[in-house]
């Protein structure tokens, strides 16, 4: 894995159109610390939209795929702390950390910059939303910082809970990404399954997730979520390697249907993710 470092300009990104965006209750920012992803070598990484997105594409080097570099702006938390300081709307602000990459992915315990990012959200208690998305365990290192945060959300992706598939996390990774679900919704912080993009899953899945202590759960599929309804995931390695219709949303529509036989809130693709609702009382 190639690491580089660069200072950044600002960290904080307006959101004016994608998923991010287009929900009932959309996002008014995304952050990310880095382009590239330590995940990108694993199974996620054959179907990740984010390798075909401009903010990876003008900074990769000559020969380098994704998932053989990161490029990390390790000024970020100092930026962080400078913008929402200076901010005047703090209250609206509705912030996805992160959309092109993962906060906890395996550098994450070497920088440390999620982390030090999460110091600074804790000085300040008046924004509205800050989701974590992660699919990695490693989030339950700063549950204690977490839960200094009132408006944060931690979004742990579970595609599946078969760990069989020839394209896809094994049981050993399935079974500590519920477990951190487990820890973080005991800690009493918001927690939200986002089945995204749904892989082929047992009979019970919809059960699993309906008692994993999360509060929300977000269904999405390839063809959905990609953002350009199947033509990234059309070009992605995974189309050749898979053995089954990625195409097909019946599977995740009918996971979506289950879920509703439960006591507990559920989202499908854009307006599941951007429908989480405000803080009562937070942007008036």
């Amino acid at each position: 894995m190639n690491i580089r470092t660069v200072q950044a300009k600002r960290i904080l990104t307006r959101q004016k159109r994608g998923f991010l965006a287009l929900g009932d209750i959309p996002f008014t920012h995304s952050l990310s610390w880095a382009a590239g992803c330590g995940f990108g070598n694993i199974y996620c990484g054959k179907y990740c939209y984010a390798a075909q997105l401009p903010n990876w594409l003008y900074n990769k080097a000559d020969g380098e795929e994704w998932g053989d570099a990161i490029i990390i702006k390790e000024n970020a938390p100092d930026l962080l702390e400078a913008e929402l300081a200076k901010a005047q709307n703090r209250p609206e602000f509705r912030i996805f950390m992160s959309s092109v990459t993962d906060p906890y992915q395996p550098i994450e315990r070497r920088y440390r910059l999620t982390r030090r990012c999460l110091d600074v959200f804790a000085q300040y208690d008046d924004l509205d939303l800050l989701v974590i998305q992660t699919r990695s365990p490693f989030v339950t290192d700063d549950i204690e910082r977490l839960a200094r945060i009132p408006y944060v959300v931690v979004s742990m992706t579970i595609e599946t809970n078969r760990g069989d598939l020839a394209v896809g996390p094994n049981d050993k990774f399935i079974e500590q990404r519920f477990e951190a679900v487990r820890q973080v919704a005991d800690a009493g912080i918001r927690t939200q399954i986002t089945v995204a993009p749904c892989l082929p899953y047992t009979p019970d899945f919809a059960q699993r997730l309906a008692y994993s202590g999360a509060g929300r759960i977000v269904v999405d599929t390839f063809v959905a979520g990609d953002g350009t309804q199947g033509q990234r995931t059309a070009s992605s390695p995974f189309a050749e390697q898979v053995n089954y219709n990625w195409r097909d949303e019946d599977p995740a529509k009918r996971l979506y249907h289950a879920l509703q036989d439960y006591d507990i809130s559920v989202g499908w693709s854009v307006q599941g993710f951007a429908s989480i609702p405000p803080r009562e009382g937070a942007a008036e």
